[in-house]
């Protein structure tokens, strides 16, 4: 796999990446405050077949979103929390993209993933722009373009760092977080995103 620094990555990607956007004692606050958030196991149809989603899942954000991926896991919204929407606010005051709901994932060791996909449901709108907050434990991202035979670049989010996936990083881009040997510290990553906008 090609692998970049950070600045090479900025320069060549649709994305942006902010290590330490969040102080060390801020990303220790938040990591916290999430892990009491109402976390759920859910099940994704594979093949026709149930499979529980190695990791765990909420969402909250404006009243009655919901949120349906791979055409088989639904999250409903529960209302924000001061501190989600706080960060919320914070985000958008930094790269100037406003956010409704907000995903949270949370990966309890090494062994939870998520693998390659795009975040290009339609309730999203078009050419959404998506915010990655990372807390907790240091996971490597990979992203490469939808075309076959592409090579991935990929680098470590690191806790309290924000990475922001740019209007065109969904339509053109594919992005994982991949399993990783001897980590058993959780990583837990919220994804602020648009929700029913058409532009």
């Amino acid at each position: 796999m090609q692998q970049l620094s950070l600045f090479e990555v900025v320069n060549t990607l649709p994305v942006e990446y902010c290590p330490g956007f969040l102080s060390s004692t801020e990303a220790d606050a938040i990591l916290a405050h999430c892990k009491n958030l109402q976390w759920q196991q859910n099940e994704i149809r594979m093949l026709g077949k149930p499979l529980q989603v190695p990791r765990l899942e909420c969402m909250y954000g404006k009243p009655g979103a919901s949120y349906l991926y791979s055409n088989s896991v639904t999250l409903d919204a529960h209302p924000w929390t001061y501190e989600l929407i706080s960060l919320r606010d914070r985000i958008t005051a930094f790269c100037s993209h406003k956010f409704d709901i907000v995903i949270g994932n949370r990966y309890r060791n090494g062994q939870d993933s998520i693998g390659w996909h795009s975040d290009d449901e339609p309730s999203m709108g078009y050419r959404p722009a998506i915010t990655s907050i990372s807390l907790g434990a240091c996971r490597k991202f990979s992203i490469k373009p939808k075309v076959k035979g592409s090579k991935a670049t990929h680098f470590w989010l690191e806790h309290g760092s924000l990475l922001l996936m740019l209007p065109g990083c969904q339509e053109g881009y594919v992005h994982q977080l991949p399993k990783v040997d001897n980590c058993f510290l959780e990583r837990i990553n919220l994804t602020f995103r648009p929700y029913g906008r058409l532009k």
